[in-house]
């Protein structure tokens, strides 16, 4: 059964087979889509064009390795805003403040009794981390309650890439949790 579209722009083929090179190689030159398609120059320009004003593609961004400038430790923390920070910001303030803070890297507002918010936060060492931590817990416990930390080396990281997704949707075909769990996997 074909999934339905929820109001996604609608893909030609050639749309689908451009947005996969461009997701498989980044940096790949329009003109080298265009010779392995057998289209224009001005084509590829085209739908490529049209991608990024559909807001399908938003930018290109740079795929960092952390350790490479310095950042050894990552730290998700869940985090619940008290009813003063909500009384005294709009929620779109909050999230201008969250991304102003140069620790976080990503940043996820929830619906959750125990949690408001789920950062990503990126630290040279642990003792960076830990003062940082330290200091949101005491400078503004009555407007931040820590719920939850989890700290991980960037040695650690397996996948930071959500191209199996973008897979998924371009190719409309969806994969089985067998897909991911070894002892089911197919062979």
């Amino acid at each position: 059964m074909e999934k339905k579209d929820l109001e996604l722009p609608k893909l030609t083929g050639n749309d689908r087979r451009v947005l996969k090179a461009i997701l498989n190689m980044k940096k790949i030159p329009d003109s080298d889509i265009a010779k392995s398609m057998n289209l224009s120059l001005q084509a590829i320009f085209k739908i490529r064009e049209k991608l990024e004003n559909s807001g399908i593609i938003q930018g290109y961004m740079p795929i960092i390795d952390f350790k490479k400038i310095g950042i050894n430790v990552l730290t998700f923390i869940i985090v619940r805003l008290s009813s003063k920070m909500w009384n005294s910001f709009s929620d779109d303030q909050i999230s201008e403040r969250i991304c102003r803070a140069p620790y976080v890297i990503d940043a996820y507002r929830v619906a959750d009794e125990k949690a408001t918010h789920i950062l990503l936060l990126a630290f040279r060492d642990t003792v960076q981390k830990e003062k940082y931590i330290s200091e949101l817990q005491t400078k503004f416990g009555e407007e931040v309650r820590i719920n939850g930390i989890y700290t991980f080396s960037v040695d650690k990281i397996i996948t930071h890439s959500p191209l199996g997704l973008l897979h998924e949707i371009v190719d409309k075909k969806e994969f089985s949790p067998g897909d991911l769990f070894l002892n089911h996997a197919n062979k």
